[in-house]
Parts: C-alpha cells; structure tokens; sequence
C-alpha cells in the first residue's frame, strides 16, 4: 500500500529538521527496517529505517532542505501502485514569525484529489493557482500520471511568479522588484531578502567596495542561533565571576595521574555537582513560572564538533566517584565530536559547564541553556605570584563564571554557589571516596 514518509519528531521541542542524506533513489526498491535517510537537528543525527517494503517512487524533500516536523519527504508504493493522489502535497506555502525572524514552513501534509472535468484533469491546487493567475487549464503541459496537471506546471506557465502576502509587502515597503525574481516556486520573503542582497552586493561593487559572500544559516548553526537568541531574550541573564586558587586542584590531579587518566574537567564534574546539591535552586528548570527541583545531577558539557556545539548530558554524576566519571566522560564526548550520540543522551540536563580554559580563553560570559537555571564558565589556569602572611608564593589561579536566571535566584544565593565550589576545590581528597549508597 502507497504511503507517506514525513519528517519525523525525535523530542518535544523539535520543530524542524534538514535532511542530510538519502540511502536510496526514486525507483529503488527499500526492504522494512532498512536504513533509508538522515536527518539531522541541533543535538544529532539520526539515521531513520524504512516503515514499510516498497518502491521509492517519489522524493519531495532533496538533500540539504530544511523542513517543519510532519512535512512530506517521499513516496513508498509498490511500481504499479497509482500514486496520484499523493503527489501534489506541496500546497500554497504559508509565512509565520517566531521570535522576530521570519521563516518559510514546509509544505503541507495535506493530500489533494484530483479535480477532473470534461476538458482537463488536476488537483485543486493547480486549478487555483490557474485561476489567481488567469491561466486557462487547457494552456497548461501536465506532467503527472495519466495526464493530471499539478501545481509546478501551472507555475511553470505563470507569467507573474505567485508571491506570499508578506513578501509582497516587504518588497513594496523596501522597493524591491519582485517580479525579476527568477524562481520555480512561489516567491517568499527570504527570496526577496536574498534580491535586497544582491542588489547590495552590486551597489558595492560599483563603489569599489567587496561584495559579502551570503551563506545561510542552515542545520546545527541555525538551531543554536534560534535557541541562544531566546534564552537570552527570555531569560535575565546576570553573570557573576570568581577568581579561585586551584592549586590543591591540581596537587590532587598530580598524585592521581601516577596510576589514573584524570583531567580537571573530570574533578569540577565531580565539585560542582556536590555544590549544586547544597544548592538545589541551581540544579532546576525554571518553566512556566514553576521552578521543578532536580534530585539527581544531570550535567551538561559543552563539547565543539564541526558547525556548531552539542551539550551531551552525564547522567546522575552526584552518584559517581571521580573514575566513573572520567570513564562516561571519555566515552560520551568522543561520540559527540563524531555526531554519534542517542538522543537520550543530549536531554534532561540539569546544569552545564562550558570549559573554555583549554583554548586559553581567561574569563567569559556563558548563555543559559534553558530551561536550566545556571550554566558555570571555566577559564584559564594562570600562574600567580601570592601572599600568604609576609611570604610571597606561587599559586595557581582560574575565573569562574557563573551566569544564572535572575528570576529563580539572587545574586546572594549564586555568590554562595561560587563560595562552596571555591571550598571544594580546596579539599579535593574528598573526591576520591565512592558516592553515598552505591
């Protein structure tokens, strides 16, 4: 039986996806099971298996598109199967603004039958298009199965290329000729945005000035940048900074690298959650007005990959010795810079540490990954002369910054966080023993 494959939806809060690669071609044959696309969000990327034995009869979605969740993406039929009323899926495109930034959905998931009559036979859709166009039906070539006219050929016949509503405005108000612009579809608001562009870019040129390169902001990039402009437009941001004396830190690490790989992430892993059980409001999500407290340490690290940042989440750290930890650690982050991690594993976090020392970076301001309430920046380990009475001496020294979400908690309440994760690192000996109750 034919069937629709649409964009899957891996978590709550995704909202779209880019398709980032295709196991098979349109008429391949697909078994059940059988791995047949990517699809690729902010955290990973997931390789999706057939529903269903059959024939790829029909692509909607190419490599590299970004669609909304439920969007189609292919046909399975069997070769003989009719697939006409499947095929014109990609209705009128509608435009909606999330956050200040206006962006295309996807086509709809909405099957159309096929209008017929003694003349010509076509979907709804093309016969309106046809009819806000003044296109007569019989002027039009089909290219559908059994001579059914869709929605691209009645396009392909327009002499006015259709524009949404709000492109059109756009273009009014900046004073864009919209009717040049060169498109197979209907026109939307990023084609007229990219028209402004190129006509900026030639302005330049004729002034002698280089014309910029437009790349968009596609996949992972666009993700970050859609949840980071949220969380700091919807969260008040107030970072705080400590400078602490790291040297017993390091002492610690010293006599544990003689029989264990150990890092110093690994000991504020172990630091930090103890601190965030004394301070359980920073071990919370703030939502809907509620603050739901965590009993357990779910911490998120910030790890680079290619394109972007993904934040795998260790879970219940507060439970683990220092070893256990180094372990998971090594192991989680190695599959994320390989973009190979389950989805399980990049949700649930509780509070992130963003470690930025390692690339010589001494001090920064960390954005909140919501709904957490706090995320803990770690900079650069700087050797200092000291005071300690009249003698001077040579210590070790690191900023930690602390950026937390000023309506789950005061600036008291952060400070003390700072001050018991400063006390900790002190005593680091402490971390050797197991967990209470494992």
């Amino acid at each position: 039986m034919a069937s629709i494959i649409t964009m899957p939806k891996f978590g709550l809060t995704m909202t779209e996806g880019t398709l980032s690669h295709w196991n098979k071609s349109v008429g391949e044959r697909v078994e059940q099971g059988e791995p047949l696309y990517e699809v690729e969000t902010d955290k990973i990327t997931n390789e999706i298996e057939a529903p269903q034995e059959g024939v790829i009869r029909y692509i909607f979605t190419e490599v590299g598109q970004t669609v909304q969740v439920g969007a189609p993406l292919a046909i399975i039929a069997e070769e003989s199967e009719d697939i006409t009323e499947l095929l014109d899926l990609q209705g009128p495109e509608e435009e909606s603004k999330s956050n200040g930034v206006v962006e295309e959905k996807g086509a709809q998931n909405v099957v159309e039958e096929v209008y017929s009559d003694t003349y010509t036979r076509a979907t709804p859709y093309a016969k309106k298009l046809a009819r806000e166009q003044g296109i007569s039906m019989q002027d039009v070539e089909a290219s559908g199965p059994r001579g059914i006219i869709l929605s691209h050929d009645v396009m392909k016949k327009s002499v006015s290329p259709a524009i949404s509503p709000l492109a059109k405005k756009y273009a009014e108000e900046q004073e864009i000729e919209w009717q040049q612009i060169e498109q197979g579809r209907r026109i939307m608001l990023p084609d007229v945005i990219k028209k402004e562009l190129e006509g900026s870019a030639a302005v330049a040129a004729a002034i002698d000035v280089p014309a910029a390169t437009v790349k968009p902001i596609t996949g992972m990039r666009k993700v970050i940048a859609e949840r980071m402009s949220n969380s700091w437009q919807q969260i008040p941001h107030v970072t705080i900074s400590r400078e602490v004396d790291v040297t017993p830190l390091l002492s610690a690490k010293a006599v544990l690298d003689k029989n264990f790989k150990i890092s110093i992430t690994h000991f504020l892993i172990k630091i930090i959650a103890a601190a965030l059980q004394k301070h359980p409001v920073l071990n919370a999500w703030f939502q809907d007005k509620e603050i739901l407290y965590h009993h357990e340490v779910n911490m998120g690290i910030a790890v680079s990959v290619p394109e972007g940042l993904l934040v795998p989440v260790l879970k219940r750290v507060d439970q683990m010795d220092i070893l256990e930890i180094a372990e998971l650690m090594s192991d989680i982050t190695s599959r994320a810079k390989e973009q190979k991690l389950r989805l399980d594993e990049t949700q649930g976090g509780t509070f992130t540490i963003s470690n930025l020392g390692m690339m010589g970076v001494e001090q920064f301001t960390p954005i909140i990954n919501p709904p957490e309430t706090g995320i803990l920046g770690v900079g650069r380990i700087i050797e200092k002369p000291f005071f300690i009475g009249d003698d001077i001496v040579r210590r070790s020294f690191a900023s930690f910054s602390l950026s937390f979400d000023h309506r789950a908690l005061d600036g008291a309440e952060a400070a003390n966080f700072l001050q018991t994760v400063e006390f900790y690192i002190q005593e680091p000996i402490r971390l050797l023993m197991k967990a209470r109750g494992k």
